[in-house]
């Protein structure tokens, strides 16, 4: 038990999430730019994005962070400090993590105004939602002493990890000089799934019964996985999505942006899946331990019979079909103003659903381009009541293009971080427009 109490914590300390793109929505990174919104258009007639490096996140989203979690013993290890859990956990506080890591990217433009950019990719993706109640660490670790003749209900626990291959054809059309259009098919391939959206426990220890102390525990659940056996396809667990995308150019000065993004769902097939259920509510009754003033009785024996009572009565009954589960769409909000040709500045809203809750995030960003190749980024974000700062840059030397971008600054201790994005990206650029400086440096004038 303490075995899985540990990955379980750890996972919430060290968690990933990759979709936030929020420092890199307004900055040159084309690469960065198709990934959030479907309607951005490349300088560049052909872009082709390195293989499994084109687009790489890591980053960290969580209620507690590695000092809430872990403790420092008298001799320097580090404990696992779990009666402090309840205190940093509010009642909507979750682990959220969503990785992605693209494979491949490749895309160019076509018709006779090149105003239409066609593009392809294939990307994996983890998407991962837990919700653990902290009034359900405070009784663990309290023992039932402190809540006595109470009904303790713990119905709060969600869970929602879903791993998937995405592949998918996007368009990209320049209708004028002031509006682009876009939109991307998404087809989908599940790989691995955890769905738990009923999970209620509850508790009642009553002092005045006879004997003492009786507790009685309700238990309701409902678990279903995918993809956990040697055994399963993944390709029998087929999805869909869609991505919609549009920018708007207001004048020379301001520019408007709108994107939203998985809209789909994917179908896990029953030939992969396991579902384990109670099948309604489950009541096992513990009627306490005996041990009489002589201390003949064996504790350890009566220990061993109420595990075994318990196990029978709530273990769950395993059982298969399919299901289908919807990804977890989010929406992009943009102003970009631009000052001149070196500042320019924007603000980004950004919404994601997440389990039963949506994360909205404010981000103030600068960008200032420092040469014809290299744009330095700055941002003030706001996450849900969190402040940071984030910071990053694009480099484009010729056809190479890289980025890299940290968004979170404020931390001074990464052990006190609870959320810190890094986003690093290499593609391949070509055919992109000689600037008005490059031509007459080409003419020979200055």
């Amino acid at each position: 038990m303490r075995k899985y109490i540990f990955i379980l914590l750890s996972m919430i300390t060290f968690s990933l999430s990759a979709q936030n793109i929020h420092s890199g929505y307004h900055s040159n990174a084309f690469i960065l730019n198709s990934n959030s919104n479907p309607a951005s258009f490349p300088e560049a007639e052909f872009v082709i994005g390195f293989p499994a490096l084109s687009h790489f996140s890591l980053g960290l989203q969580s209620p507690l962070s590695f000092n809430e979690l872990f403790e420092k013993g008298e001799d320097d290890s580090l404990r696992l400090n779990i009666p402090s859990v309840p205190s940093f956990l509010g009642e909507k506080d979750a682990l959220l993590l969503n990785a992605c890591n693209q494979l491949f990217y490749l895309g160019f433009k076509v018709g006779k105004k090149k105003n239409i950019f066609a593009y392809l990719g294939d990307e994996i993706v983890a998407d991962v939602g837990l919700k653990l109640s902290g009034n359900l660490f405070d009784y663990l670790t309290q023992g039932n002493a402190q809540f006595l003749n109470r009904q303790m209900n713990f119905n709060d626990q969600r869970a929602d990890v879903s791993i998937y291959n995405s592949f998918y054809i996007g368009v990209s059309s320049a209708i004028n000089d002031k509006l682009n259009v876009g939109s991307r098919i998404k087809l989908l391939n599940g790989i691995a799934n955890l769905n738990i959206d009923n999970l209620n426990l509850g508790l009642y220890t009553d002092s005045t019964s006879i004997p003492i102390f009786q507790t009685t525990m309700l238990a309701d659940f409902n678990i279903m996985t995918s993809g956990l056996t040697s055994s399963s396809d993944p390709l029998l667990n087929s999805g869909f999505a869609v991505d919609l995308g549009a920018s708007y150019k207001y004048n020379k000065k301001f520019e408007f942006s709108f994107a939203i993004n998985d809209l789909g769902s994917i179908n896990w097939a029953e030939e992969n899946n396991e579902f384990y259920t109670t099948e309604g509510e489950a009541e096992f009754v513990i009627d306490g331990l005996i041990q009489s003033s002589s201390g003949d009785e064996d504790l350890e024996a009566q220990l061993e019979e109420i595990l075994d009572s318990l196990t029978t009565t709530m273990e769950p009954i395993t059982t298969t079909g399919s299901y289908k589960t919807k990804l977890n769409s989010s929406v992009f909000l943009g102003v970009a103003y631009t000052l001149n040709k070196q500042h320019s500045f924007s603000l980004l809203f950004h919404t994601r659903k997440n389990l039963d809750s949506r994360l909205n995030v404010f981000n103030l960003g600068y960008q200032y381009q420092v040469a014809e190749s290299l744009q330095l980024l700055a941002s003030y974000q706001n996450f849900n009541g969190l402040s940071n700062l984030g910071s990053g840059f694009v480099w484009s030397p010729g056809a190479l293009q890289m980025h890299l971008i940290l968004d979170n600054m404020l931390a001074a201790d990464l052990f006190d971080a609870k959320n810190l994005f890094l986003q690093l990206g290499f593609s391949l650029q070509f055919g992109k427009k000689s600037t008005v400086r490059k031509t007459r440096k080409k003419n020979g004038l200055r």
